[in-house]
């Protein structure tokens, strides 16, 4: 009975504890997002922003030319969190929540900083995968080559094999 008990009171720590983060599965969005976070906080330009290294997972290393030196960054990506702050800088320390729409498979942060005149959302969007190339390229088409496309794959499925075609009913067969 004591090792029943013991067993649950295991199990249930277990599942109550904290578990880490995931791994994002949009990496280059998140890269994107961060270096164009770092960027409007830094008042730079994008270009300005360079990756350097993944550090752990949804954890980025930036390097930027900041303060009459180069600076590094680090840039948290969570599940509605960004969180960035200076490796030499440590008071340069931001948090700024965003929003991750899944059919787009975009990041979309709307923040101003006080010193940089720019005000519009940044938005980020994941590379897609071959098969969402394919459906796009299939709907970039035009509607009447669809539809030809459509009506040619109907007929050859509806029409019967030459040798099975029924006779007209002007030809009868001589027996």
């Amino acid at each position: 009975m004591r090792r029943i008990i013991f067993a649950i009171i295991a199990i249930a720590l277990i599942g109550l504890t904290s578990v880490p983060a995931l791994a994002s599965e949009f990496e280059d969005m998140d890269i994107c997002l961060g270096k164009e976070v770092l960027a409007r906080a830094l008042c730079k330009d994008p270009l300005e922003v360079s990756y350097v290294a993944k550090v752990r997972d949804n954890i980025y290393l930036f390097s930027v030319f900041y303060a009459k030196q180069e600076a590094r960054f680090v840039v948290g990506i969570s599940n509605n969190k960004i969180r960035i702050q200076g490796k030499e800088f440590l008071t340069l320390t931001r948090t700024l929540s965003y929003e991750f729409d899944s059919t787009s498979k975009c990041g979309v942060v709307r923040f101003s900083s006080v010193e940089c005149p720019t005000s519009e959302p940044i938005v980020c969007c994941s590379e897609k995968t071959v098969e969402e190339k394919l459906d796009e390229k299939f709907w970039d088409r035009p509607i009447p080559d669809l539809l030809e496309e459509d009506l040619r794959k109907a007929l050859e499925v509806d029409a019967p094999p030459e040798g099975d075609a029924p006779a007209a009913d002007g030809d009868t067969a001589k027996q």
